[in-house]
């Protein structure tokens, strides 16, 4: 069966084979920007986790993003009876990489969803994530991890991110609380625990959410310190953060993309919008001249300058668009003019801004 936890699996070629070869020409002449993978399918639909990640695991570039709400519907967010049957499609579309954290409130119907749905636990990879709204600090992220292990009711996820830059909730870690609080100690305090947890072999690998290069070089600075292997970011045509991405490949810090459609569910909605993103003329228009949709044109422009992706869908016919990227190209003109597009008047950034987080 095929697994992430090796650097080869089904649907590779062995070195030296004549598609191997071809494929490697192919990916050298294409150069570094066209986000292949030299090796066949699973080169192309999976990468490479480096820095506090265990050795040949690999992330899937498409993943299904969980913490989903719809405000013209009413508001609700996904709970577990939603995010249970979101799994099961998103599995049956193709999908293998799941994306929760204990602050969804979710995990209980994931979980489910992973036993009723007929793979083994090596052939779907879980993130999840400790804060925000959950206190940080050492003690408290050991805590919640364990009760992340059994809501998903598994022995291990495979990526466990610190969510959130800021300290939140009625922490136990002096650092963290109050008046006294030291946001970088707290941080790095979270982090030791984080630490703790990918030595104990209960997550494959770690790394965090939301931080800015500020944020990041704490770690990176501290000696000794293991270093995150994944930073998961708002990314997509309305808020590049193209700096942050640099610095993170100069680090082998795998750069995880959220809402990569502006949230074009609620976005245009809360921010009066004069239209969402997969409603740009220009998108619609390259993505007619491939023959895919809008949808599909976003994430393959989010492949290709690197990174991974959590596009939220509750939608089957969607899931199976989101996973089907890795067999057209956009251009180098096409590329450039998915990064112009023209951004809404205001709220180019969907959700809260960590940058002014000390």
């Amino acid at each position: 069966m095929a697994s992430f936890h090796s650097v080869r699996a089904r649907g590779t070629h062995a070195p030296g084979s004549a598609v191997f070869i071809a494929l490697s020409m192919l990916a050298l002449l294409a150069g570094p920007s066209n986000g292949l993978f030299v090796g066949g399918e699973q080169y192309s639909t999976s990468v490479p986790l480096y820095n506090a990640a265990r050795t040949g695991l690999r992330m899937p570039v498409v993943g299904l993003g969980t913490g989903h709400c719809n405000p013209v519907e009413g508001g609700e967010c996904m709970n577990n009876q939603t995010a249970y049957q979101a799994t099961l499609d998103f599995l049956k579309a193709g999908g293998r990489r799941i994306d929760t954290a204990i602050s969804y409130h979710d995990q209980t119907g994931i979980g489910k969803a992973l036993k009723a749905s007929g793979l083994s636990r090596e052939e779907v990879f879980i993130t999840s994530k400790v804060g925000p709204g959950f206190p940080l600090g050492y003690q408290d992220t050991l805590s919640q991890m364990t009760t992340i292990l059994e809501q998903l009711d598994t022995s291990y996820v495979d990526l466990l991110l610190i969510h959130w830059p800021g300290p939140a909730g009625q922490s136990s870690d002096p650092a963290c609380q109050g008046s006294s609080m030291n946001h970088t100690k707290c941080r790095l305090n979270t982090w030791h625990a984080m630490e703790k947890i990918f030595n104990a072999g209960t997550a494959y690998a770690i790394g965090v959410s939301n931080y800015e290069e500020n944020h990041l070089q704490e770690i990176l600075s501290t000696p000794g310190m293991l270093r995150p292997s994944v930073n998961q970011v708002e990314f997509h045509p309305y808020w590049q953060e193209r700096d942050l991405l640099q610095f993170c490949k100069q680090n082998n810090i795998t750069f995880n993309g959220y809402a990569p459609y502006a949230s074009n569910d609620w976005a245009a909605y809360y921010h009066h919008w004069p239209h969402s993103l997969l409603n740009d003329t220009t998108l619609q228009k390259i993505a007619q001249a491939h023959q895919r949709s809008p949808a599909q044109v976003a994430l393959r422009w989010q492949f290709q300058l690197g990174l991974v992706v959590n596009p939220r869908s509750q939608n089957i016919a969607h899931m199976r668009e989101n996973v089907n990227i890795f067999d057209f190209e956009l251009s180098n003109v096409e590329m450039q003019q998915v990064g112009s597009l023209q951004k809404p008047p205001s709220h180019p950034k969907v959700f809260e801004d960590p940058h002014d987080i000390p």
